[in-house]
């Protein structure tokens, strides 16, 4: 096994996550250790802060879960990875118009981490991913987008593929720390006005269980 993935932390948000990313582990033989952090990004950069601290650094960290959908492409039931990341809904609201903090001249689009305000993916673990599944942008939010106007915002905005509430977080938080990240997300929902009868997290659920599956057998015979 490359060295990249011998010592692999997998952060999920919900239990759900947790045991099909546990049996996924299982069946291709992967040894990992598993964190349940809570839902959203305080609560999964916080996680991961703690667990860098209490020991030895992992070698990869995957962020593992269920995400939103902006395209047609990308449907219910789709499994992806993130090739960049970006803080969607953090900035100003000037009278009705959004404006991101790069944008207002608070922050450089393009001082590490951020390249063009976004953090990107590399490596050999991306790599793997980017072989077995679509890689895509990605769009995290404090809210989950649920209404026309905030999702015409973003879009505008950030032109994102997928929308998860923990994505840059965990991508933030690694580079900070000096730590390979990759993520895989399925796709549970369109993200359209808020429609939780068009959810499809059951699905979503197995198809991560079976994608993760052949991902780890990849790094198990790197």
């Amino acid at each position: 096994m490359n060295d990249a993935f011998r010592n692999i932390l997998i952060a999920v948000a919900h239990p759900s996550e947790e045991q099909v990313v546990s049996v996924a582990a299982s069946h291709a033989g992967m040894s990992c250790e598993i964190i349940v952090t809570g839902v959203g990004g305080a609560a999964m950069s916080w996680a991961l802060q703690k667990r860098f601290a209490s020991g030895d650094h992992p070698s990869l960290v995957m962020g593992a879960g269920l995400a939103g959908s902006y395209v047609e492409s990308i449907r219910p039931g789709a499994v992806v990875t993130t090739v960049s990341d970006c803080f969607a809904d953090m900035g100003i609201d000037d009278n009705g118009r959004f404006v991101p903090l790069f944008g207002a001249g608070l922050a450089d689009p393009d001082m590490p981490p951020f390249s063009g305000g976004r953090i990107h993916c590399s490596g050999r673990g991306f790599d793997l991913a980017a072989g077995l599944m679509p890689a895509v942008r990605g769009a995290t939010v404090n809210m989950v987008s649920g209404s026309q106007s905030v999702i015409d915002r973003i879009c505008r905005a950030w032109d994102p593929d997928i929308e998860t509430m923990e994505g840059a977080w965990l991508a933030y938080t690694c580079v900070m720390s000096g730590i390979p990240w990759i993520a895989v997300k399925a796709i549970s929902n369109m993200v359209e006005p808020r429609n939780m009868k068009n959810w499809k997290i059951r699905m979503a659920l197995g198809r991560l269980q079976e994608k993760m599956t052949l991902l780890f057998e990849l790094m198990v015979k790197s």
